[in-house]
């Protein structure tokens, strides 16, 4: 398997052009990205891949981050998956990290910041 003994990180990200960057950062880095373009989308993600850390763009066209974090923490199975939220808006640092995320990174998010970030997560 390709993927064996890579760490999955499930990005649940909206922006096609961030989403790429990342994607490709985190092959780069040798972890396993997988991708999700709306909250719902995240949800059925974490069940068919079980993500190591999620990255959350916390204003998706179908649900909030919130929403997402909510829904997510109520599921047994995966209500401890670090959770680690991204906005250009400075203001969601505080509700995020208030509402159950597990760090905060405001856009744009420099690879060096990220990778110290998820590191944390991935030990």
């Amino acid at each position: 398997m390709a993927n064996e003994g890579r760490k999955t990180v499930l990005i649940v990200e909206n922006q096609p052009n961030y989403t790429q960057l990342l994607v490709k950062q985190l092959l780069f880095a040798g972890m396993n990205p997988v991708v999700a373009i709306t909250g719902e989308g995240g949800l059925r993600k974490v069940v068919e891949c079980r993500p190591a850390v999620i990255l959350l763009e916390v204003e998706l066209s179908d649900m909030d981050g919130m929403t997402f974090v909510s829904e997510l923490r109520r599921r047994p199975e995966a209500d401890r998956i670090p959770i680690v939220a991204m906005s250009a808006l400075s203001h969601w640092k505080a509700r995020c990290l208030e509402g159950g995320c597990n760090d905060f990174l405001q856009k744009p998010i420099k690879m060096i910041e990220l990778m110290a970030h998820l590191k944390k997560f991935l030990k």
